[in-house]
């Protein structure tokens, strides 16, 4: 090698950000380092160069001085790959994770004449990478995962040794002679290629840049295009004629380089770091240092499509799902979450599960203690709780009911670090459910008064048998008979309202005139003579419906009529002929019904309160009207006004 080169070279290599120490293989005497390894080690230039190699380093002789003589005698390497150790820098004891390498240089014969000590610090991406394995041990199934990849990328980078940025190449002053540095160049773990001229001669390769690209020294000696064809149009190639053409250092980081593998071209990727060689001012080359990060991007990648997958699967969910940490913090919460809450994510992060601005209760509405709430029993006990049902009532005073399952997030000492919980908005459900116990018990009270009454007519019939005056006996058929026909009501607005669910409420259309079934409609309330009845409007004008049906529907809204508006003595049916539809109104002068309750009225087992009063009833007349109207294709609706009265209309398409 021409000394000029060899100056070249030293030169270059006297810029690498990784501690180096060489040692005389025979006597471990420190004979030369860089500033990057007193940054390491934290003791003086002095206080080790010229010295015994564990002089300086006593503290940890016991650990490493076995490993050091036995690359010595055997002239196999010794690498310790992120190694927690105690050591005295700046005159303190300091807890360091530090990845090392005795690294042999021998000579012609293969006796071992050197030996270089490579160190690279990695306390803080140590402490930065548990950091992150406890946030990912909040996650499971994916997330484990994700903490598998980060562990395989960490050892992929700590055996290369080098950093993705601003590599150069051994920050020594080599007192060597130009054999055993080109020995230490070959001979080192890591990758280097030296170019020379505007065609990129290769000029010197090691080992494990030869291992990388997959060829054998036979590639010495040849323009680099000509040697490595597959790599033709790579930016980082470009790049690297970029520098020979500039003298501008260049680094990579993750790069793509198409290169052939078995046969086959595959994309992989490189951190480098490119540096001009100069001869008097002049570019005669280039020096090349590279990591491969194939697998890290990779794994990356993979990581990244996993986190997509999981985001997308958590926006998507029918089901809320919040993440705490271990002082129940929310961390995270899906858009169901943040929709059934009413909540941002950001103010999510601003509440715990338990906070004042929402209040927890029992389903029976007494408060629900902190002790009871699925969150804090699973990071109590560390046991999952599946269905709790509870309730959440806003500042508003509005209430939801949600469905909690509830998991504890463990780390790897088993330590509970969080909890995931899930949950579904159960409000309509629990509505219904309260609607339908209020039914059964309105339906028992309902279904009892009529029975009771019947049950004793026939039992007094029965004991005046042959001893019983006319009078007596119409008066007893009589109320037997209301009775037996109010029973009958009930039960056909339960078999109504039950056919409408399973769907078997068939509609059978006829043509008939409207002033029929108005006729027929108000009888029995003109027959009681309490309610005078006006009918005006188009009253012959023919409609096509089921008769019978929409008989009901008339004779369900002027009975409402009747019973909820008892001082008002007039009742008005209006019809009103429309461009494709037939409009009927029944109105009363009654009390009126609130605002907050007419959008409810129609809805099953619902009962407004218009009178102030207690009324009996199923709540199922109004919902059975309207599904009748909706089968007809027309639409059901009321106008009411407080103290004025109130209007009940419906239409059907002519």
């Amino acid at each position: 090698m021409h000394p000029t080169e060899f100056q070249n070279l030293q030169n270059m290599v006297l810029q690498a950000p990784i501690g180096i120490c060489l040692l005389d293989a025979k006597t471990m005497v420190t004979e030369l380092l860089n500033d990057k390894f007193l940054e390491v080690a934290g003791k003086p230039r002095e206080a080790i160069i010229g010295k015994f190699y564990w002089e300086p380093f006593a503290e940890v002789r016991e650990l490493y001085e076995d490993a050091l003589k036995n690359v010595a005698l055997t002239g196999e390497a010794y690498h310790a790959n992120e190694v927690e150790m105690v050591l005295i820098r700046h005159g303190s004891e300091e807890q360091v994770v530090v990845t090392f390498v005795y690294n042999p240089i021998k000579d012609d014969s293969g006796k071992v004449v050197k030996i270089a000590v490579w160190v690279v610090e990695n306390t803080l991406q140590a402490r930065a990478r548990n950091e992150i394995g406890a946030l990912n041990d909040r996650l499971t199934g994916a997330n484990r995962e994700m903490q598998t990849a980060n562990t395989d990328l960490s050892l992929l980078n700590s055996e290369l040794l080098l950093s993705n940025k601003n590599i150069h190449l051994l920050n020594l002053r080599l007192q060597e002679s130009e054999t055993d540095f080109k020995r230490l160049v070959e001979q080192a773990p890591v990758a280097i290629l030296v170019f020379r001229g505007p065609d990129m001669v290769i000029d010197l390769v090691n080992l494990a840049m030869l291992e990388i690209l997959g060829h054998d020294a036979s590639i010495i000696g040849k323009p680099l295009l000509e040697g490595l064809p597959e790599i033709k149009g790579a930016p980082a190639v470009d790049q690297l004629f970029h520098v020979f053409q500039t003298g501008e250092a260049s680094d990579g980081n993750e790069e793509p380089v198409p290169i052939m593998t078995n046969g086959v071209i595959e994309t992989r990727y490189f951190n480098f770091s490119y540096r001009p060689l100069l001869e008097k001012g002049k570019i005669i080359g280039v020096m090349d240092v590279a990591v491969e990060v194939t697998a890290q991007v990779l794994a990356r990648k993979n990581l990244e499509a996993n986190e997509q997958r999981l985001q997308s699967i958590l926006d998507t969910m029918a089901e809320g799902v919040v993440i705490v940490n271990a002082s129940g913090q929310p961390t995270y919460a899906n858009t169901m979450a943040q929709q059934i809450m009413g909540i941002s994510e950001e103010q999510f992060h601003d509440r715990t599960y338990n906070d004042t601005k929402w209040h927890n209760e029992r389903i029976d509405g007494t408060p629900l203690p902190r002790e009871e709430h699925p969150m804090y029993v699973v990071m109590r006990t560390g046991l999952a709780v599946f269905d709790q049902e509870i309730g959440i009532v806003w500042p508003d005073g509005e209430k939801i009911f949600i469905s909690v399952n509830a998991a504890p997030l463990t780390g790897l000492e088993g330590q509970i670090n969080g909890g995931i919980i899930s949950f579904t908005d159960v409000t309509a459900r629990r509505k219904l459910l309260q609607q339908k116990e209020d039914f059964i018990s309105v339906a028992s009270h309902e279904l009892r008064t009529p029975v009771t009454s019947l049950k004793a007519a026939l039992q007094l019939l029965d004991r005046m048998q042959g001893n019983i005056t006319p009078e007596v006996l119409a008066k007893l058929l009589a109320q037997a008979n209301r009775s037996l026909n109010k029973l009958s009501d009930l039960i056909t607005s339960l078999l109504n309202s039950n056919r409408i669910s399973q769907g078997r409420f068939l509609v059978n259309k006829t043509t008939f005139p409207i002033s029929a079934l108005l006729q027929d409609c108000c009888q029995h309330i003109l027959s009681a003579g309490s309610h005078e009845i006006i009918r005006q409007g188009d009253l012959e004008m023919q409609i096509t419906a089921d008769e019978q049906q929409i008989d009901q529907v008339l004779v369900n809204l002027l009975n409402n009529a009747v019973k909820y508006a008892p001082q008002s003595r007039r009742i008005i049916i209006n019809v009103e002929r429309q461009i494709k539809a037939v409009k009927i109104t029944v109105t009363d002068q009654g009390p009126g019904i609130p605002a907050d309750q007419t959008s409810h009225i129609f809805e099953r087992y619902y009962q407004a309160d218009r009178s102030g009063g207690e009324l009996s009833g199923l709540g199922l007349g109004l919902y059975i009207c309207a599904e009748i109207i909706e089968k007809h294709g027309g639409e059901i609706g009321v106008e009411s006004t407080v103290g004025q009265g109130s209007s009940f209309w419906f239409t059907l398409p002519l």
